[in-house]
């Protein structure tokens, strides 16, 4: 049976909390995995209190995550261990600086919440990262219909995340004015764009999607002559529910509200997908197509860097290690000047 919390304990998460999201600016998300990380640590330590650390805990706890399992039963990966570790470390440093605790714990007691050096290496070893191929998103783009407003929509948020990876956060918060037809881009403004770390983002449509942009183009069309929408609306706007009197639900147009969450869209390209007969990859797959597709085709060192930027990367290393991937036998064409077919 798990023991109540302890009310020392509690109160110096709080203050270590606080500390980490106004002084360190880590946002809610982050916040939220770090709270968890700690409330683990407390549950298995017993709930004793912080004051009585020892180095001791953390090797026992670095011993437990090891050998602890996910809901599946298998072992948890060392990413999930580094990122549960490294907030112990943090708290563990901040702790040795605070008032009442600097006799007690030293800054180098953080460090035995380190994973081994293989670990370590592991835990930042990008995964394989599954994406579509051009071809495959211009085939499940093509079988979209495109009859009635709702299907217009739908093709419209598949052709701007073919044209832009645009990440799916920032798609459903998009305003009509944040896209330019005529320069072919789309502003990510913080103000009003869910970006990440809320950075100002400038993308332009990649080359080769002719036909999204006339999809997107035909959209837009739509929310200006028929709906009526104005430049403050949302460019994806949620579907209307209304009641019908004998069977339930049914779907009556828009609403002038963007959507609550992100489920919508991944439901929008799973169903491409399906109907293509093409595995679904999920909306963040199109930036790594559009990376890869980058890392392959561009011709100088400058091509690249713009091709970074406009997925919003602040490190063109980020593009080429995370998204970038070669594969296997690509690595050994680009090496060798041979493919496995011609062995």
């Amino acid at each position: 049976m798990t023991k109540r919390p302890n009310e020392k304990n509690e109160r110096l998460k709080r203050r270590f909390l606080e500390y980490r999201k106004f002084a360190r600016q880590l946002s809610d998300k982050t916040l939220d995995r770090e709270i968890a990380a700690l409330e683990r640590f407390d549950v298995w330590n017993g709930r004793k209190e912080f004051a009585r650390f020892h180095i001791e805990q953390a090797m026992g706890f670095r011993t437990h995550l090891e050998q602890s399992k996910t809901k599946t039963g298998r072992p948890l990966g060392k990413s999930t261990m580094r990122s549960v570790l490294a907030t112990l470390r943090e708290f563990i440093l901040w702790l040795s600086q605070q008032d009442g605790f600097r006799s007690r714990i030293k800054a180098a007691d953080a460090d035995y919440f380190n994973l081994s050096r293989r670990d370590e290496a592991e835990a930042r070893a990008a995964p394989p990262r599954p994406a579509p191929s051009i071809n495959q998103a211009k085939r499940a783009f093509d079988l979209m219909p495109s009859a009635t407003p709702q299907q217009k929509r739908d093709k419209a948020v598949f052709a701007l995340l073919c044209l832009t990876g645009i990440r799916v956060a920032a798609l459903v918060s998009l305003k009509i004015k944040h896209i330019d037809l005529q320069e072919q881009s789309v502003t990510q403004n913080p103000r009003e764009v869910a970006t990440k770390f809320g950075k100002v983002i400038d993308t332009f449509f990649a080359k080769g999607f002719d036909d999204a942009e006339t999809a997107l183009a035909d959209w837009m069309t739509y929310c200006d002559e028929v709906a009526l929408y104005g430049p403050d609306d949302p460019l994806f706007p949620a579907t209307a529910i209304v009641a019908q009197s004998n069977s339930g639900f049914a779907a009556n147009g828009f609403t002038r509200d963007h959507w609550k969450t992100t489920e919508p869209v991944r439901k929008i390209v799973r169903m491409a997908y399906e109907a293509a007969g093409v595995p679904n990859y999920g909306p963040h797959a199109f930036r790594h197509m559009l990376a890869r597709h980058a890392v392959k085709n561009c011709k100088s060192v400058a091509e690249l860097v713009a091709a970074s930027q406009n997925l919003g990367h602040t490190d063109v290393l980020t593009t080429v290690r995370s998204y970038g991937q070669i594969s296997r036998d690509e690595q050994r064409k680009y090496v060798t000047g041979k493919t496995s077919e011609e062995d």
